[in-house]
């Protein structure tokens, strides 16, 4: 699955670069103030802007890496048949949730583009900002789909993840 490999490293370089991006403007929002006495107008809403996508994004890497918080206490009451029903299940309805909210999500920034609303400090749409919220969903989507497709070869969950005790 090359594609999957090519998301992947896209996922893993914007995390890292949003990242950078966030240190240095909250950096020179601290110089600005420190030395200028005022800092930039926009710094704090960019910065928190980006923090937003981030965790967007990094949301659909945590799906692939098995990062998302899981409470297993009834599911390792269950044989691997029982468990693999329960993976089956939780899996679909994450699905179910990540397509309501593209779709929800997508139909939110085509209000605020008919509306207009821009951000206060950056004066930007703020349908450009919310565009993160339809793309991570679709981005997770398609983790889901992988995750899926891992639970019904018969690949438990818990396999190589971190923290889980067998």
């Amino acid at each position: 699955m090359k594609i999957l490999n090519v998301l992947r490293k896209f996922e893993e370089i914007v995390i890292v670069g949003s990242m950078v991006v966030i240190l240095l403007l909250i950096f020179g929002q601290a110089l600005f103030r420190y030395f200028l006495g005022s800092g930039l107008v926009w710094g704090e809403e960019l910065a928190r802007y980006v923090h937003i996508a981030q965790i967007w994004l990094a949301s659909s890497l945590a799906i692939k890496t098995g990062g998302h918080i899981r409470v297993t206490f009834f599911r390792d009451l269950f044989n691997t048949n029982g468990r693999r029903i329960i993976d089956l299940v939780a899996t679909l309805s994450f699905f179910v949730l990540m397509v309501f909210v593209a779709v929800k999500g997508t139909e939110f920034i085509f209000h605020l583009i008919e509306t207009g609303q821009r951000a206060p400090s950056m004066g930007i749409l703020m349908a450009i900002p919310y565009t993160v919220v339809p793309l991570g969903a679709m981005l997770m989507l398609i983790r889901l789909i992988q995750q899926f497709r891992s639970v019904l070869k018969g690949e438990i969950l818990d396999e190589g993840i971190e923290g889980v005790d067998k």
